[in-house]
């Protein structure tokens, strides 16, 4: 009966693997280079100039608020981003309304900052690191809502096929340190196993909260039982479900600290200098990441404008403390968020916060992305082993398959490099510059399976990776020719941001190189063990006759 079971659980794995296995390497690539979505996006502007020494918090914010006055007077929402160390530049943006004479919808924009003089920092027009990242939930050139739940279905499939792998691997982590070298197909398992259980439960935690993050289109069927069906009732459900609990306070001009008193001059009258007093007096040992104004310029005057002011949170997965100022019947209003009020919604924040590492440090950050492409390593050689389990008695649908796991698994990472390159080349000032940067990617990406689909079977691989290891490694040196970025220049101003990204350029150029050479190695190793067995069988066969 166990035996039955294994097997069943065995021929499980092996087809909820397969069956969306090139979509989800897909989604663990693009999903892992998510970690560096804000330093991918430094690199695809480069034009931005950077805060390499202390400015002060208000005159930071005077610089935004003159621009902001000037750019985006009848905006509802003001934001001004402050200076850190993956951002390290001040970033204003504004929520446009819409404009039925023009055509235009709400929409929103943003501008960079000149550290020192406050004007504005023309920048391209760039998809950046946060549709790249995006793509790893929605797709592309699909509905939001289809991406949803094409996403959901396979990350539902990702999760049968981690369980049942763990179940048909009764010897699991003994498995795991062995590695038996130049023996074919089992080789190929034991890398499997290594990529699998090294960082077992991180895919167990980023599929599993994969999952539950897309319940709300995956699991609607469940909300139109509860609330009702159409968009008004679901979101009625978001609204309750996202309740936020806030402790609210009234200041109180008598106790309140003495900078403030001087800013509201005894009159309760908000601004966000007064806010930002505020916040840096209650919390003076952290940073300020955001100042906000919401519900601006509202038409009918019914409800005053209410101030933000976001820290950088420094312990836990929380990444950031917000609090809320607002004028309510004379008097000044203070909400501090401290989390969901219900135990469900609490639970699906602490999902939500580990599945995006928001809170993660440099060090940290490094290991989801690591555990990120671990994950992509182990499905693509799961890729791998299903057409080597079938070599033996080849067919065309198999060889067609060993050469689009080619396309996907090398194919991919050269569309991202295709990517980065569009940035540099595309005209700065072309028309749909953003959209054409991502569809360049896809672009690339039929170019390698076509590519790979008239290639040689045994000269596929080989000749995929040494593309991918030349786009990689030219990479900087574009950077350098179309920007004022080099390595050298990076050292000198300081900009690790910017040195960062072109040296990791450079390393996935020298992994691509090696694992060509690996290639190489092993095919060498592989026809001298064929030639000796047809010498040993030729001797067999003479000494017989």
């Amino acid at each position: 009966m166990k035996s039955r079971f294994r097997q069943s659980m065995g021929w499980l794995h092996t087809w909820a693997g397969f069956a969306f296995a090139w979509l989800l390497f897909f989604i663990f690539v693009t999903g892992s280079l998510g970690y560096f979505e804000n330093e991918i996006d430094r690199w695809m502007k480069p034009e931005i100039a950077i805060v390499d020494d202390a400015i002060d918090d208000f005159e930071i914010l005077n610089s935004a608020k003159q621009q902001l006055t000037v750019l985006a007077s009848d905006a509802e929402q003001w934001y001004l981003a402050y200076p850190s160390k993956r951002n390290p530049y001040i970033k204003i943006s504004w929520l446009q309304p819409a404009n039925a004479e023009l055509g235009m919808p709400k929409q929103w924009h943003e501008e960079y900052l000149a550290p020192h003089t406050g004007k504005i920092t023309p920048t391209r027009e760039t998809s950046g690191g946060e549709t790249l990242y995006r793509l790893h939930y929605n797709l592309h050139y699909v509905p939001a809502v289809v991406g949803y739940l094409i996403t959901s279905l396979a990350t539902l499939f990702m999760l049968i096929g981690l369980v049942t792998g763990v179940i048909i691997h009764k010897k699991i982590f003994i498995e795991f340190f062995t590695f038996r070298a130049g023996k074919g197909l089992r080789a190929w398992l034991d890398v499997h196993n290594v990529f699998s259980v090294l960082p077992l439960p991180f895919h167990l935690m980023i599929t599993y909260s994969g999952l539950v993050l897309l319940m709300g289109i995956s699991f609607s069927p469940v909300i139109d039982a509860t609330y009702g069906e159409g968009k008004k009732m679901h979101r009625q459900f978001y609204n309750e479900s996202k309740t936020e609990n806030k402790q609210q306070q009234t200041i109180n001009l008598n106790t309140a600290d003495l900078s403030l008193k001087a800013e509201l001059s005894h009159k309760p009258v908000l601004s966000l200098k007064t806010v930002l007093t505020d916040a840096k007096a209650r919390y003076k040992n952290q940073t300020v990441s955001y100042l906000g104004i919401i519900d601006r310029n509202i038409a009918d005057n019914t409800e005053q404008p209410s101030f933000q002011v976001w820290l950088d949170g420094n312990e836990g997965i929380e990444f950031a403390t917000l609090l809320s100022y607002r004028l309510v019947d004379g008097q000044i209003q203070l909400e501090e968020s401290l989390g969901k009020t219900h135990s469900a919604a609490k639970i699906y924040d602490i999902l939500e916060h580990l599945h995006e590492g928001l809170f993660a440090d440099t060090y940290l950050r490094w290991l989801y992305f690591i555990s990120g492409l671990l994950g992509a390593a182990m499905i693509a050689t799961s890729m791998i082993i299903w057409v080597k389990k079938r070599q033996n008695h080849p067919t065309k649908f198999i060889i067609l398959i060993d050469k689009l796991n080619a396309a996907v698994v090398v194919g991919l990472p050269i569309a991202i490099a295709a990517y980065f390159w569009s940035n540099r080349l595309l005209p700065l000032a072309m028309s749909n510059r953003a959209e054409w940067e991502l569809h360049s990617l896809f672009i690339v990406l039929a170019a390698c399976a076509c590519f790979c689909i008239v290639r040689a079977a045994d000269k596929v691989w080989k000749s995929m990776l040494w593309i991918a290891a030349t786009v990689y490694a030219l990479l900087p040196i574009g950077n350098m020719l179309t920007t004022e970025h080099s390595l050298l220049a990076s050292v000198q101003q300081g900009d690790w941001l910017m040195l960062g990204f072109d040296l990791s350029m450079l390393c996935f150029a020298g992994c691509f190189a090696l694992a060509a050479v690996l290639l190489k190695t092993g095919q060498n190793e592989t026809e001298l063990t064929m030639k000796t067995n047809v010498k040993k069988n030729m001797k067999g066969v003479i000494k017989t006759c």
